[in-house]
């Protein structure tokens, strides 16, 4: 399968994935000028005349904040791992993704979910869904009971898949934001370690990293204590979103000037 990006595919999930900014035009009427050398006459107030209206000179747009698309994974009839006390990882993923959402909001980004429910998606759906909306950022979100912290994966492309002008390999189409997937994971976990909390730079051939075609990157998170009833906690999933959201704020300038 390929995607092409010149196309503008939608996949309904409740959510409105609409970003266009309105645009407002003033009209003026031309006025008369007064004859050469004489001063323009003040107008007049009669009973029937009509209310004079000030206009204000447009301003320069305010500039668009960088977009963060969420991606909680699995969902639905599709689990996850099994987690301690029975908690699917579905459910701790989506929690963490509202939470790093509400987090994002708070520090001046755009932040959306993808999956902002209980329900499934197929991993076609969600690249479908990025690579329509193209954010500044795409982020996968897994939870695990084993490892410690959080860990930031970057794509690992397979050799297979030749990309040919708008039409572009679904297995690799990430090639052409790579190099920025890569140097945004980096930046965001030396952050996270400036921070003082255990965080893992790695690498996979994960899906659907593979298959966006903007910088994208995924997150895994895991107890820091080595209980994994950690992961179903509040205070635990608040300060781990925190940590990231603090993180994503060093890229944000780099987030701005994407292309």
């Amino acid at each position: 399968m390929r995607w092409n990006s010149a196309a503008n595919f939608i996949i309904s999930t409740g959510k409105s994935f609409s970003w266009i900014p309105v645009l407002v035009c003033v009209l003026l009427s031309e006025q008369t000028s007064p004859p050469s050398g004489q001063p323009a006459p003040a107008p007049s107030a009669g009973p029937n005349s009509p209310p004079t209206q000030s206009v204000t000179p447009a301003q320069n747009p305010a500039p668009k904040l960088p977009l963060v698309l969420i991606d909680a994974a699995h969902g639905g009839s599709e689990p996850g791992a099994i987690l301690a006390s029975n908690v699917p990882e579905k459910d701790v993923t989506l929690a963490y993704s509202r939470r790093l959402r509400q987090e994002l909001l708070a520090r001046g980004f755009q932040a959306q979910v993808i999956r902002d429910g209980d329900f499934a998606l197929s991993t076609d759906q969600r690249v479908s869904i990025a690579n329509s909306v193209k954010p500044a950022l795409y982020i996968c979100v897994h939870a695990a009971s084993t490892g410690v912290g959080i860990h930031v994966y970057s794509p690992v492309l397979p050799l297979a898949g030749e990309n040919n002008g708008a039409f572009l390999n679904w297995a690799t189409a990430q090639s052409s934001s790579l190099s920025r997937s890569r140097m945004l994971q980096q930046q965001i976990t030396s952050a996270i370690q400036k921070m003082g909390f255990p965080v893992k730079a790695l690498a996979a051939p994960l899906r659907p990293l593979n298959s966006i075609v903007v910088p994208a990157i995924a997150l895994e998170i895991a107890p820091a204590n080595g209980t994994a009833e950690q992961l179903a906690s509040v205070d635990y999933q608040n300060m781990t979103a925190a940590a990231v959201a603090n993180a994503i704020s060093t890229v944000r300038q780099r987030l701005e000037t994407a292309p």
